[in-house]
């Protein structure tokens, strides 16, 4: 029995492996940031200015409506230091209490996100009255990447909650390539 459990968790894990792509974002420093993205999304990178740190939106390409949105955010300088970890989580905190009002739960707690190349924080909100077109879900969070602070957020509608766990998936994929 033990032998046909690990063989479906092989099969099932090279089945989601299939399903996937990695690919890589350019950086101002010729650096990358590199995600294994699900093969059924598309991608978009937005740059809004000179200087400022673009964000990936990710969307399906087919079906109902989704949107996972990621920005790398790097230092100014090399010689600034690092976000620790109590300074990710209290940012996340902050976020969180100012959805609070909005949001259908009472406490949203934050969950702890350990991914290959860094941890951080996140919480999930539930809109108690979204307006026609906006989304009902939001999963918001900071991810620490090597010396890169990735903030995302995660919007989804009834019946998509398998978008969070494949959004979370892939940013804990997320890993600093450089040139």
């Amino acid at each position: 029995m033990g032998k046909w459990l690990a063989l479906l968790i092989a099969m099932s894990s090279a089945a989601l492996a299939a399903d996937t792509v990695t690919k890589r974002y350019a950086l101002p420093d010729k650096s990358s940031v590199q995600l294994v993205v699900p093969a059924s999304w598309k991608d978009e990178v937005r740059q809004p200015q000179a200087g400022a740190p673009p964000t990936i939106a990710f969307t399906p390409r087919e079906g109902t409506g989704f949107q996972v949105l990621v920005t790398p955010i790097w230092r100014p300088r090399p010689d600034m230091p690092l976000a620790t970890r109590e300074q990710l989580r209290a940012s996340v905190q902050r976020a969180a209490d100012d959805a609070k009002s909005q949001a259908v739960e009472g406490e949203l707690p934050l969950a702890e996100l350990a991914g290959a190349s860094g941890s951080g924080y996140y919480f999930s909100a539930t809109d108690k009255a979204p307006a026609p077109g906006d989304f009902k879900y939001l999963t918001e969070g900071l991810l620490q990447v090597d010396d890169l602070t990735i903030a995302f957020t995660i919007l989804a509608n009834e019946g998509q909650q398998q978008v969070r766990a494949a959004a979370l998936e892939m940013l804990k994929s997320a890993a600093r390539a450089q040139p």
